[in-house]
């Protein structure tokens, strides 16, 4: 299937839709996974996306919480 199909599928049942990084972003929030590592990890692997928006999720993510979140 492809993602766009997937995602337009879903939105249309009303379901809320979020990607791999939102998945790793949430759970680093939730204190299930390093952020850091799983990023790595995932690096490792088919998995595209621009460089600039992992430095960033976890830049904001770093920022956040020595800001006390």
């Amino acid at each position: 299937m492809d993602d766009r199909d997937g995602v337009a599928a879903a939105r249309s049942k009303g379901f809320a839709v979020t990607g791999t990084l939102g998945i790793l972003d949430l759970a680093a929030w939730r204190d299930l996974i390093r952020l850091d590592e799983a990023l790595e990890r995932l690096k490792a692997t088919s998995f595209r996306c621009h460089p600039e928006i992992m430095d960033a999720l976890l830049a904001n993510h770093s920022a956040e919480r020595k800001g006390g979140r």
